[in-house]
């Protein structure tokens, strides 16, 4: 291969051909490092083709599949990727850990969902999702045998468009059973075709006869001199690509090395260390020994003194014994004496006894009324302790009516978003009859995002043509919409696995994102292989305005209705756990049953029923939040079962609208009825402004993680998103910013770190955005604009990945005592910093209660930090437009403040959890701590400079 100046300085050379996309930089280079010499011709295929559809058989870790997608990105082609790959490798790949498709979605989702689709299933069964004729550039590069090589091209031969150009890599491999040289040597002479030889190999074959003239032109045989040019010049292009590959994984090898060499050095100097500290301990007993046996001896030579004191006692005592033993016998014989007068008074106190009992006979009419008093006594106490549980209830809820009543006197009304102009503004909301309350819920927020919203029962018969579908309940629709123009919301309960199927796990897999209302439902499927990023949690909440959003929908509205029976259940009354519930409730009050109702006629029932009981199908069943909120937001109450994932809703089951009865208790649920019908009879604005106060609350919450997810997948723009959050209230001023999808960094702060932390601290979900870090920055720019919008002078913010080392509450009582002091001479307080900027100045070092306080100018970490008004207005001045993440990301940002005064501990307050994966990186914490050992030990190298200036 000639070198590539060489090339280039060949004066008889033509370069027309050569286009400025060939030069393209690839940003992923990754094993197998032979394709990486393919990637020039790649790009430049890429301008001259410009294909409406790519498809890649077999694209492994990415290397070729995410250079045809920088490609279309680069050149802002219409084209649609889809790469199909099993990713659990084959007979020439061999088999690999879902370690490769999980690096392949780190590296696609963030830049290449727009347009880009990754297919986990095999070759045939992808063939379905495309019609025939529809696929322009097709590279084959799964299992390299002939027999496979064939299949693939002949399998696929009827789906390539007039247009159609296929690329088999590998052709000039001839070790093993590789079989791709084989069919090319058959295939070449058919169709006009060009070959590379270099890096393993690619021919490329024009299949359809409508190309491009240049193409056509590198395709002719007669052209042998342009051939061989592109051949020289795309070769030399590549071959640098293909070596940085190679270095690539040389020096990747290299860093895991040194990496051990690093941990195994860190380990022996703590072993030293280790050891250092038991010779001292050891010394330390030696000397307490020592003292100790000193002691012993002084202790030895007392007791001896003390017995020979004790034997001159004794001496004496036995003196004293003989003298008291003739005082004995001289009081025996008064004794004698006395035992004659005890006599007599014996028979005085059986005489005094009989009077007693008589007087006793007298008076016991009056015990029989004290024991009566005392047992109304013991009645009325168990009475109390029947009814506490109940007082408190409602005492609670009184209270919580008028504070929400004051925070609603105090609510700014939310703006009027416009609709979005050009594309992307026709939604349609796809639902059946059961779930259309769902869809109601939808398509308000959408069109308060400004879309316009069609809710559909249906596949409509014109097709797909909208520009976006959510489908609720996917699996109950035959045809569903292209998977790049829809977002599916999953809805059936994890606790029955039934309906998650193959098919099923595909559908969601394989659609834009996967929503979810529960978060037991995302991490069942997370072990599934659905997880995030490209799952979002959607909760169920109330419609507010319903009759309102019934009619946008085309529906009717709601009709004054009165109530004609006591309880209202309705849905599948075939289980025979429900059948004896229901059957017991009948007994007590008039219970209306419908098994089949939906629409209109579903709503007109539950307005006319007092009270609607939730009785769930499954014994140990999730919590059904669709049928809660749906009579709630239709103004009816409801009397629920718990559920397994009950202390998730809180919020719901203390707000006064909803009572909760025991698992599988009949009689618990008949008294639960029985009490809210009694509250509705006595209180009824009381429950009725419990339940619009719950519609709103939960509508709130329901509005902003849809809009969450919307903004996430790109669906609304940074204006829209503000507008749409402007009402949304500042959770608290101590807040864990924590994603509900990343359940295992959640449930591990909620069960490991929160209960050692003795405070109220208010859950986040994070804001999200591709890629991660922007989400991150997104996150406490919101917060920090809340503080502000709120007049909060200052808030806590921490991660859910922090750790709170044993002695983390004494020490922040300290740090609290000493902020307190120095408040106004702070901006932002950080319990831990990852790494120690070159141009970080010493501001101050103060000592107090053994505690050191470093004052910073600046900082880097955002695990857990305190920040006061001039922090917050300099995180509500991040700009999201700049997506530098070497200069925006949010602790970056705030480096760049160095006017802030930054106060931080020596050692560090907190930790990092080493038990997580990063959410925003894709790597374990573990490999962080030596980036945070470092920093803390330039840190201290700082403080003695500062230290020892001041002192000179």
């Amino acid at each position: 291969m000639k070198p590539m100046t060489d090339v280039l300085r060949e004066d008889s050379a033509d370069y027309d051909w050569l286009l400025p996309a060939a030069m393209m930089e690839p940003h992923h280079l990754t094993h197998p490092a032979p394709w990486a010499g393919h990637i020039p011709f790649a790009a430049w295929l890429m301008a001259v083709a410009r294909p409406d559809v790519l498809v890649e058989l077999g694209a492994y870790s990415g290397i070729s599949y995410l250079a045809f997608c920088q490609a279309i990105a680069a050149q802002q082609l219409p084209t649609r990727a889809y790469a199909v790959d099993t990713w659990e490798g084959d007979a020439h790949a061999g088999a690999y850990g879902e370690h490769i498709y999980t690096s392949l979605r780190q590296h696609h989702d963030p830049h290449y969902l727009r347009f880009s689709t990754l297919m986990r299933m095999r070759f045939d069964e992808a063939l379905r999702s495309f019609a025939d004729g529809s696929v322009d550039l097709l590279h084959i590069d799964g299992l390299h045998t002939y027999e496979a090589v064939r299949h693939d091209f002949e399998s696929w031969l009827p789906k390539l468009s007039k247009r159609g150009v296929v690329l088999f890599h590998d052709s000039n491999v001839y070790r093993d059973d590789f079989g791709v040289h084989q069919l090319w040597a058959e295939l070449k002479n058919r169709y006009p075709s060009l070959h590379f030889p270099h890096s393993n190999g690619l021919g490329v074959l024009l299949v359809g006869p409508e190309q491009p003239t240049l193409l056509r032109s590198l395709c002719n045989p007669a052209h042998t001199d342009l051939q061989n040019q592109v051949q020289a010049v795309l070769g030399a292009l590549g071959a640098r690509f293909e070596c940085r590959a190679e270095m690539q994984a040389l020096k990747h090898q290299l860093a895991g090395v040194e990496q051990q060499a690093q941990q195994l050095e860190a380990a022996g100097q703590q072993r030293h260390a280790w050891i250092e500290k038991q010779d001292g301990e050891i010394r330390t007993l030696e000397l307490a020994r020592q003292q100790w046996q000193s002691r012993a001896e002084q202790v030895q030579a007392t007791l001896d003194e003390a017995g020979r004191h004790m034997q001159q006692q004794v001496q004496a005592l036995e003196q004293d014994a003989a003298r008291k033993q003739q005082r004995l016998e001289q009081q025996t014989a008064r004794m004698r004496a006395l035992e004659l007068e005890g006599a007599q008074k014996q028979w005085q106190i059986e005489q005094q006894s009989q009077q007693m009992q008589a007087m006793a006979r007298q008076l016991t009419p009056l015990w029989r009324v004290k024991d009566v008093l005392r047992s109304l006594k013991s009645a009325l106490f168990r009475l109390k302790q029947k009814l506490a549980p109940y007082e408190p209830a409602l005492v609670r809820k009184v209270r919580h009516a008028l504070r929400r009543r004051i925070q609603r006197s105090q609510g700014v009304v939310p703006q009027t978003v416009p609709l979005l102009p050009g594309r992307n503004r026709r939604y349609g909301v796809l639902a059946t009859a059961h779930t259309q309350f769902v869809a109601h819920g939808l398509a308000q927020v959408l069109r308060k995002a400004g879309f316009e919203v069609s809710v559909l029962q249906e596949v409509p018969p014109e097709g797909y043509v909208l520009d976006m579908y959510i489908v609720v309940c996917p699996q109950m629709f035959r045809q569903l919409p292209p998977g790049e123009k829809r977002i599916v919301f999953q809805m059936e309960q994890s606790v029955s696995p039934r309906w998650f199927t193959p098919e099923y796990l595909s559908i969601l897999e394989n659609s834009l994102s996967a929503w979810d209302y529960a978060p037991a439902n995302l991490a069942f499927l997370e072990g599934k292989g659905v997880r995030y990023p490209h799952t979002f949690l959607v909760p169920i909440g109330g419609v507010a305005d319903y009759s309102l959003a019934l009619e946008a929908s085309g529906e009717p509205a709601l009709q004054p209705a009165e109530p004609v029976c006591d309880v209202l259940f309705y849905g599948d009354v075939n289980a025979p756990r429900r059948q004896e519930m229901l059957q017991e409730l009948q007994r007590h009050f008039t219970v209306r049953i419908e098994g089949n109702l939906f629409g209109d006629a579903l709503r007109q029932a539950v307005r006319q029923a007092r009270v609607v009981v939730n009785i769930h199908y499954y014994e140990g069943a999730l919590l059904e939040t669709t049928r809660i909120y749906e009579c709630l937001s239709l103004g009816t109450p409801v009397v629920t079962e718990s559920s397994a994932d009950i202390d998730v809703y809180q919020e719901l089951v203390g707000s006064g609208a909803v009572c909760v009865a025991p698992v599988g208790d009949a009689q618990a649920l008949v008294k639960a009825v029985e009490q809210l019908l009694q509250q509705i009879t006595i209180a009824p604005a009381e429950v009725r402004q419990a339940v619009e106060q719950e519609v709103q609350r939960s509508a709130q919450q329901f509005e902003f993680m849809a809009c969450r997810a919307l903004y996430a997948l790109g669906r609304i723009d940074t204006a829209t998103w503000d507008a749409l959050t402007q009402t949304q209230p500042l959770p608290g001023d101590c807040m864990v910013l924590s994603m509900p999808e990343t359940h295992r960094r959640r449930a591990h702060f909620v069960q490991e770190t929160l209960p050692g932390l003795a405070r109220d601290v208010a859950v986040f979900d994070g804001v999200r955005h591709s890629p991660g870090w922007l989400g991150c920055a997104m996150s406490y720019h919101y917060l920090a604009r809340k503080a502000l919008q709120a007049g909060v002078p200052q808030i806590e913010v921490m991660e859910d990945d922090v750790e709170m080392p044993p002695d983390y509450a004494l020490r922040r009582g300290k740090v609290d005592a000493w902020l307190q002091q120095h408040a106004g001479e702070w901006d932002i307080f950080a319990g831990l910093i990852a790494k120690i900027h070159p141009d970080t100045q010493v501001l101050d070092v103060q000592q107090r209660d053994g505690e050191t306080f470093v004052v910073l100018d600046r900082m880097t970490s955002m695990v857990h930090n305190i920040y006061t008004q001039p922090a917050l207005e300099a995180l509500a001045q991040w700009d999201a437009n700049i997506r530098d993440p070497h200069t925006n990301t949010i602790d970056t940002y705030l480096q760049t403040k160095a006017q802030m005064r930054v106060v931080t501990t020596l050692p560090f307050l907190v930790a990092h959890t080493t038990e997580m994966d990063s959410s925003l990186w894709g790597i374990n914490n573990q490999e962080y701590l030596a980036v945070i050992y470092k920093a803390e030990q330039d840190l201290r190298q700082l403080v003695d400079r500062f230290l020892q200036s001041r002192a000179a």
